[in-house]
Order: structure tokens, then sequence, then C-alpha cells
């Protein structure tokens, strides 16, 4: 069944989407992320807080990568890989920041294989992969307001990796 064809926008688990109903998905979901980054900031999933220092804030996230299974309808059971909130349980959780902001993001990889971490368009925001069981901490300063997108940069199969990205909005600095 198609996204169209169930006619409501019900639980997520009873639907199946097109490969080209996927990909509008995430186009849409960058689309909106770009007008929530003109909002202001409101603590996200997978957010620890923000420490002030002699310097600037610090936004600090934690972040599991798990296997996930979803019972599909019809009983299919689906296999994939994708971030998750360790309070919330939250896949793919948002990350919202200020501008200019030091930020701060622990990676725990709890799958079997090795996992990368990087931000779209952040050359300064990625991590080299983390070993099965390991866990890392990335550290940069968050780029110019705007809709990111996180992500595993690492060779994947494309069952594992439609699942493995999240929204990383930064907004203006308060005033601006």
């Amino acid at each position: 069944m198609s996204f169209a064809a169930a006619g409501t926008f019900g639980n997520a688990e009873d639907m199946v989407w097109s490969g080209f109903e996927r990909g509008a998905a995430m186009w849409l979901r960058f689309m909106l992320a770009g007008i929530v980054a003109t909002l202001p900031v409101v603590a996200g999933a997978a957010h620890i807080g923000h420490a002030q220092t002699a310097a600037s804030p610090v936004a600090s996230f934690e972040l599991y990568i798990d296997e996930v299974y979803n019972k599909r309808r019809g009983g299919e059971i689906e296999f994939s890989v994708a971030f998750r909130d360790p309070l919330t349980r939250e896949l793919n959780p948002p990350l919202r920041v200020i501008e200019g902001e030091r930020v701060m993001i622990r990676l725990v990889n709890r799958t079997q294989t090795p996992r990368s971490f990087a931000i779209m368009g952040v050359k300064s925001a990625s991590a080299p992969p983390v070993a099965a069981g390991a866990r890392t901490t990335l550290q940069f300063e968050a780029p110019a307001r705007g809709a990111y997108i996180y992500h595993d940069p690492g060779q994947a199969s494309l069952a594992e990796t439609r699942s493995l990205f999240g929204d990383f909005i930064v907004s203006a600095k308060p005033g601006r």
C-alpha cells in the first residue's frame, strides 16, 4: 500500500512507502527543518543541555546507533539501523543548536559493524568510524543558521541507510 492509497496520516508502521515517496518525505522534512530553523531554539530530543562557559555555550547531545526491527503491514519484519535518543528512544531525533555555539555529540555504536557520523555541509562535524560497541565524542562550532542533515556516510546497504539520518537545525543567535 502506498502513502497516497492509505488515505490517512495514521500510524507510520501501517504504511509501506515506495522509493519515490520516501524521497519526497525526506525532501519535505528538510524543507520544514529550514522553516523551523528560523524559530526560537527549544530543547530537542537527545539534548543533554546547554552549559555556559566563558567563551560560548555548549550544546550537548548523546545518540545511540542501534539496529532496529520494525514490523510492517502483513507481518513482515524489516531491519534497519537508526540513530536513537537514549532517553526518549526517539529514532533520528532532531538536534537543535544556535549558530556559533559549541556542539558536543557523544556517539555510542550499539551495532555489530563500525559506523560513521557526519553533518552534510559542515566539514568540522564528522567522526571517523566508531567500532562496534565503542563510543566517541565529536566537538565543533555550530555553522551558520540553516537546516542540515546528519547521517552515516559509511558504506552501508540501502536497507540500513534509509533510516540512518536526522535533522541538524541551527537557529540564529538571539537578537539577530
